[in-house]
């Protein structure tokens, strides 16, 4: 234990040096950035305003004398030449120009009349059309300023060493609370590891009541969602294949029949074969898109994403609204309504959830209309939202309510593949969800997602 608390304190302070190394830099960096960020963001103010000066093909000399003299007070020295290459005013001749009170007091911050360095051009342009360059250079400051970004630097530095020294006492008092409560968390995750390399996914995340989650308890739970990926991934292979081995087998052996009668001189219409094997083709492309789309919504597991806040009545109108034309045309009405709250979700999901559900009442809904409505949710202690479809068609009936969430399983007279909403519960389990449906013959069913 003493070398194990030994190594941890060395590895803490060579680790806090690291990070005070490297955040220096990046201090350093970024502030560089932000000074270099300001003097183009000026260079760009004295652009637009040089621009601005060029009116009816000709200059406003006064204009560019004062947006030079601005640029003197920036800091910058420049001179402006035409698109012929003849120089028009320099901030030389800006300087000659001033009264002697001005010319003291911009000596007083400034070192008149030359800059430093090389200068940098950048290109003037008048709807689209060149008019001339601008060049510029640094003028070197005197005074406060660069003063206090040198204070700024020191200071920075000072405190990246009271801190680093600040770490390195209160190192080996961490490294004790490291062996202790690391220990216990690594040795589970390290045996669930060794159970997922040896293909065996059972593993279950230990429950834990704690609000405040430290670092260990996070990687805790990306761990455990990792292997839940996993555990998704490998079944969403076999999903896969089983679902091209099954469905594409059938056109698969039409289209070979159909070919061996040709191949034989038993069909002498080869038309109606070649009919007949477009539309296998047909069924076998819009099987491929079914997959897709499946596998897509499986996939998306994966890609947890970042939950948005969004207004959720806007949200659900603007899904609704995209399908409204069709539904209307169809002699359905559409009917919207909840208050206006709120939420935290995952708005792709939500999206293609709600578009899935509008399809499905409006592929079922032979005369009267669907209804949209959302809320707040509460029950027991879970709170959340909730959207509900409701649609006045055919209706399931009750042994079959268990059987819509299946992969390729449709209703009788149903033109659609049968996976709408196998990826509507997908991704409802994706997002956290749950869905519930109420149906009966003749009178139309109700989806609801909860969230």
């Amino acid at each position: 234990m003493r070398t194990k608390l030994f190594s941890a304190f060395i590895f803490i302070i060579a680790l806090a040096l690291l990070s005070n190394i490297v955040f220096e830099r990046l201090i350093m960096k970024d502030f560089d950035e932000y000074v270099n960020g300001t003097k183009e963001d000026h260079i760009y103010w004295i652009l637009a305003s040089i621009e601005g000066s060029y009116k009816n093909d000709a200059w406003d000399h006064r204009s560019l004398h004062e947006t030079l003299h601005w640029g003197l007070m920036l800091g910058f020295e420049s001179y402006l030449e035409d698109d012929a290459g003849r120089r028009i005013l320099s901030s030389t001749d800006v300087i000659f120009s001033m009264d002697s009170y001005m010319l003291h007091r911009m000596n007083s911050f400034l070192k008149l009349p030359s800059g430093k360095g090389g200068f940098h051009w950048y290109p003037l342009y008048i709807k689209g059309r060149e008019i001339g360059k601008l060049y510029v250079r640094p003028l070197e400051r005197v005074g406060t300023i660069p003063l206090k970004e040198e204070v700024f630097r020191k200071r920075g530095k000072k405190f990246l060493v009271i801190s680093f020294l600040i770490a390195g006492a209160g190192a080996l008092a961490l490294s004790v609370l490291f062996a202790v409560f690391l220990s216990t968390p690594v040795r589970r995750l390290t045996a669930d590891a060794e159970k997922i390399a040896r293909g065996d996914f059972s593993v279950r995340k230990p429950k834990t009541h704690r609000r405040l989650k430290d670092e260990i308890d996070r990687l805790t739970e990306s761990f455990f969602y990792m292997a839940e990926a996993l555990k998704r991934e490998d079944l969403l292979r076999k999903h896969l294949t089983s679902n091209i081995t099954h469905e594409l087998r059938t056109p698969l052996t039409i289209i070979r029949g159909n070919l061996e009668a040709i191949d034989d001189g038993v069909i002498s219409d080869p038309d109606a074969v070649i009919k007949n094997i477009h539309s296998e083709v047909q069924r076998m492309v819009s099987l491929v898109e079914g997959i897709e789309d499946i596998t897509r919504a499986e996939a998306s597991f994966f890609k947890r994403g970042e939950k948005e806040w969004i207004h959720l009545n806007e949200f659900v109108e603007s899904v609704a609204e995209s399908m409204r034309k069709l539904i209307e045309e169809k002699g359905l009405y559409l009917i919207t309504g909840g208050p206006s709250i709120t939420v935290s979700t995952y708005p792709e999901k939500l999206h293609i959830i709600l578009k899935n559900l509008l399809a499905n009442a409006f592929r079922y809904t032979g005369e009267g209309g669907i209804t949209v409505r959302w809320d707040r949710y509460s029950h027991d202690q879970d709170e959340g939202f909730f959207v509900s479809v409701e649609d006045t068609g055919k209706g399931i009936e009750q042994e079959n309510i268990s059987k819509i969430f299946e992969r390729f399983y449709k209703g009788e007279e149903s033109g659609g593949k049968g996976l709408g909403l196998a990826i509507v519960k997908e991704l409802v389990g994706v997002i956290g969800g749950k869905i519930e449906v109420e149906s009966a013959p003749g009178r139309g069913s109700r989806f609801t997602v909860i969230f």
